[in-house]
């Protein structure tokens, strides 16, 4: 298909992690080769990734940024790229989910994956019938010559998916696993029980890749370690709150353009109060460097 129609959003610019500014309907790609055949690719949105094997590729999420995604990462890797896994429902992880024959994702996500957020209002996307697969845990994707399992994990969204790539030892884990640490929007318990499912594989994998940038390498350890200490009732170190953001305002540019950080949220999708509800009982806590916030009375 050909390229979704950003011109209406021709005169706001996109700030790219390199500092250079392009209106947003201009396609701006970068890309990190992690191995031979593994790619981590940024437009706008978060990272998403390119995963090939012996006959094609798959892309895992698919950003929000202008350009023919699929176009672009088949010129990559010189194979066809027929497919996505969708990490979670959020746009910026799925807008380019059209451009490719089939997606991937956790049931919850089905009706969800399509809806545009606010900041692409006059954007006219195609019908969100594409086709779709729902996955869950044990299902492997069909990668000729590379082994994709998905598991399934969900406190970021209740969809989310965590892939691990048997063959190349890499996991693949979305927003769910962060490198500042984790605001938790479920039980401390179910975020206790998702790092021992993702753990129980520490022994097939060497590096974790996230929506936001690739993990430290023992950071699910020192998760779960926080999460068991928080439900043991140990005193952990207060931290500043960070749960409660203020309203985002737009940044512009000297003529006046709104200038949106390739990785950060837009303005105009931020709610009015904030990501996160006003929650009396949210208590902010660090440990070994990590910040976590949770809600004392879900447990």
């Amino acid at each position: 298909m050909n390229a979704i129609d950003f011109s209406p959003k021709h005169d706001i610019l996109i700030r790219h992690k390199d500092g250079i500014l392009t209106p947003m309907d201009v396609p701006y790609y970068e890309a990190i080769q992690i191995d031979e055949n593994t790619w981590q690719i940024m437009s706008s949105g978060d990272y998403h990734y390119l995963l090939v094997g012996e006959e094609a590729g798959v892309a895992i999420d698919t950003g929000y940024g202008a350009g023919n995604l699929r176009e672009y990462l088949e010129k990559l890797c010189g194979k066809p790229v027929p497919w996505v896994i969708n990490t979670h429902h959020h746009f910026d992880h799925t807008a380019n989910n059209f451009y490719f024959d089939m997606a991937y994702m956790g049931k919850e996500a089905l009706d969800l994956a399509s809806i545009p957020y606010p900041s692409f209002d006059g954007i006219t996307f195609p019908e969100p019938d594409y086709p779709k697969t729902v996955v869950g845990d044990g299902d492997i994707i069909p990668l000729k010559g590379r082994e994709l399992e998905i598991i399934r994990i969900g406190d970021h969204t209740a969809d989310g998916i965590a892939i691990l790539d048997r063959t190349h030892r890499l996991l693949f884990t979305g927003d769910e696993i962060m490198g500042h640490g984790k605001t938790l929007n479920d039980t401390v318990s179910k975020w206790k029980n998702d790092l021992e499912k993702l753990l129980v594989h520490k022994d097939e994998f060497d590096a974790v890749y996230g929506g936001a940038q690739k993990v430290a390498d023992d950071a699910l350890e020192i998760f779960h370690e926080a999460a068991c200490k928080i439900l043991d009732g140990e005193e952990l170190e207060k931290a500043r709150p960070s749960g409660n953001r203020p309203p985002m305002e737009d940044e512009r540019d000297a003529e006046g353009h709104i200038i949106y950080d390739c990785q950060f949220p837009h303005s105009a999708d931020v709610p009015k109060a904030g990501f996160f509800k006003e929650n009396p009982n949210m208590v902010d806590v660090v440990y070994r460097g990590y910040q976590f916030s949770y809600d004392k009375t879900m447990l």
